[in-house]
């Protein structure tokens, strides 16, 4: 009886499993070093041992890192569509230069791609002093900035012409008159964002470098959606080669499903003139405005607009179909660009990503093309909360895998259980929590894949 007391005495030095006070938590003992544990299921136990074991969902720190920024959620603008304070009013303002300057310096150097996101990165000096420390630092990063123009002065042109950023201006007006009814009601701020456009593209032109010109961006709602082919034409007038439309997510509550969307029928319509231009600008402009869908029957319209005589649909935008035949095909535009992005040591930078954004990577895997964001993206808040990407739930923290010595072990990061978890589902197509219509989940085939985005 002694004998079994010891050992066991001995066994619980070693290795022991017990509840803590309130009876929430499981705490594991092994060799000394204590463990909590939320107390869960058996399946769950067995589940999560055999990902964390699983050698085929190991990563290293990818060299094709996409590091997203949550930078700021300061902004020089405001938008009547801003739904920001909804969503992030609870984190710090902006990046601590711990962070940008210490806890994230490992992962430069595996960096491809930097997108400084959410406030407004150009309305504090920090976010111009970070960025010319990467353009000086670490040059080979392609940075995709995201800006309304407001403050994106001499000194911002200067810097993004040299350091060949991908910009986009968030203009949202063909004019001052729908900038007051959808953005601002402030005068004088439309003209300013376009003397700061129409500046920036002249700096490019100067250096030859027209081809880097800035994207522009529109949110569409029930006091602009008429206006979409005019703002194509705008762009196009200024031999822009991408051009975004968005859903206004707050006046259409698309995160409540029990409100209905206001104004459908506008909505149609203005999507259909959608529609029917990327008929007519395909291949040589990308148009994208589908992330928000606001309804699914126009799932149905477009399948007969794919069908329609394109000549008819010319005839209903003479202007832009003259604009657009006077452009080159996008695909020679990318391997220009890639040439320029070449002599300055850029690292890599693939059609897709040109053609859709930073946020969104691929690979093939059984004939299948899957969402890369498990294996090379991290978007990251003030506050450390991270994710796979910026449209997903934010449900890690960088700040858990602190060493005793207060550095990020980025290695553990990136081999945590939601980020294994995350490589095993995608790999077989699961996209739980993901954002609906995101076209990087789109799960086509290899073959299909290459004949919309493939050179």
């Amino acid at each position: 009886m002694e004998g079994n007391k010891v050992g066991n005495q001995l066994l619980e030095t070693i290795f022991s499993v017990k509840n803590d006070k309130d009876n929430k938590h499981k705490i594991v003992k092994v060799l000394g070093a204590k463990i909590k544990f939320k107390k869960i299921n058996l399946n769950y136990k067995i589940n999560y041992f055999k990902i964390m074991h699983d050698k085929t969902l190991e990563a290293k720190i990818p060299d094709d890192l996409t590091l997203q920024l949550y930078f700021n959620s300061d902004c020089n603008c405001r938008c009547k569509f801003c739904f920001a304070e909804r969503v992030y009013s609870d984190e710090l303002k902006i990046m601590q230069p711990k962070m940008l300057y210490e806890d994230l310096v490992p992962l430069y150097k595996h960096t491809a791609n930097l997108v400084p996101t959410n406030g407004e990165i150009t309305f504090h000096k920090e976010g111009y002093e970070f960025l010319s420390y990467i353009n000086k630092n670490y040059p080979y990063i392609n940075i995709f900035a995201e800006t309304n123009g407001i403050a994106f002065d001499e000194k911002w042109q200067k810097l993004a012409a040299e350091n060949l950023m991908r910009v986009n201006f968030s203009l949202n007006a063909i004019n001052e008159e729908y900038f007051k009814k959808t953005v601002w009601e402030k005068d004088g701020v439309y003209e300013l964002i376009k003397k700061n456009l129409n500046n920036y593209i002249n700096l490019l032109d100067k250096k030859g470098l027209g081809l880097f010109r800035p994207s522009v961006s529109c949110v569409i709602n029930s006091t602009n959606y008429e206006t979409v082919d005019e703002f194509v034409k705008m762009a196009l007038e200024m031999k822009i080669f991408n051009i975004v439309f968005f859903i206004d997510a707050v006046e259409n509550n698309l995160y409540d499903k029990c409100n209905p969307i206001k104004d459908i029928e506008g909505f149609k319509s203005a999507l259909i003139k959608l529609m029917e231009i990327e008929r007519i600008v395909t291949g040589k402009v990308m148009l994208g405005y589908k992330l928000f869908f606001p309804t699914t029957d126009l799932y149905e319209i477009e399948k007969r607009i794919k069908n329609e005589d394109i000549s008819l649909i010319r005839a209903k935008y003479p202007e832009i179909s003259a604009l657009v035949d006077e452009m080159p095909d996008i695909k020679s535009i990318y391997l220009e660009k890639e040439k320029k992005r070449k002599e300055k040591g850029k690292k890599p930078y693939s059609y897709y990503e040109e053609s859709t954004n930073v946020t969104f990577h691929q690979f093939e895997k059984n004939k299948k093309i899957i969402c890369k964001n498990p294996w090379n993206h991290i978007v990251i808040r003030p506050n450390g909360q991270a994710d796979i990407c910026s449209w997903r739930l934010h449900v890690m923290n960088i700040n858990n895998f602190r060493t005793k010595s207060n550095k990020i072990d980025w290695h553990k990061y990136f081999n945590n259980y939601t980020y294994r978890l995350l490589r095993k589902n995608f790999q077989k197509g699961c996209y739980a929590d993901c954002m609906p219509n995101c076209p990087a989940m789109e799960n086509v085939s290899v073959e299909d894949f290459r004949k919309r985005y493939s050179l």
